[in-house]
């Protein structure tokens, strides 16, 4: 097989590696920082960047975006003019369950979430510089009614985690089992698009 380098948002790391491990694959992952898609520009920046650094190492691996199709509002025409393979679906979440099952899961007022969402994105940068204040939140999330938290069970969130979330958003969350057999494939095509790069 061979060798490949993934450049992946953090926001899925558990999910991939559990993949991986389960598929006997060791690949390379160059994780990038949670919440890139913020700032589109800076995004397209540091993927530039992080892809031209990769092809100036002498191991000259093949490349895969773990990044969705819609994380950058032009990612297909990005990957594409970089020559590396995207993940087929719009976005993380989709790549849990699949984007009709996401839009399908969406309606009335629903945001769906998973736990590195709330862990990584929204706890995990609670109160910091560069992260949300209390505003933001009430902002951000008042047009939803209620947030579905998909858990593939690797780490289930802590009844402490969802009640602290809860007082950031004010929207009532919901966890919902999901398996990682839609997401085992997105990522296995991902691999094998970039091995045939």
């Amino acid at each position: 097989m061979k060798k490949i380098t993934l450049i992946g948002c953090g926001i899925f790391q558990e999910e991939v590696e559990w993949v991986l491990k389960k598929e006997g694959l060791e690949l390379e992952i160059d994780w990038q920082e949670v919440g890139l898609h913020d700032h589109i520009e800076r995004m397209e920046t540091v993927l530039a960047e992080t892809i031209r650094a990769h092809r100036a190492d002498p191991a000259g691996r093949p490349l895969g975006l773990l990044f969705g199709c819609q994380c950058l509002p032009e990612m297909k025409i990005f990957a594409q003019s970089q020559g590396v393979p995207a993940l087929s679906v719009r976005n993380c979440l989709a790549a849990l369950v699949g984007d009709g099952r996401l839009r399908e899961l969406e309606q009335d007022r629903t945001l769906v979430a998973s736990p590195g969402w709330v862990r990584k994105m929204w706890l995990g940068r609670a109160g910091t510089p560069t992260g949300w204040q209390a505003d933001d939140f009430r902002l951000q999330f008042g047009r939803y009614d209620r947030i579905l938290v998909l858990d593939p069970g690797l780490h289930p969130l802590t009844d402490e985690e969802i009640i602290t979330c809860f007082d950031l958003v004010q929207v009532p969350i919901e966890v919902q089992p999901c398996d990682l057999t839609h997401f085992r494939h997105v990522v296995l095509d991902l691999v094998k698009a970039a091995q045939s790069t």
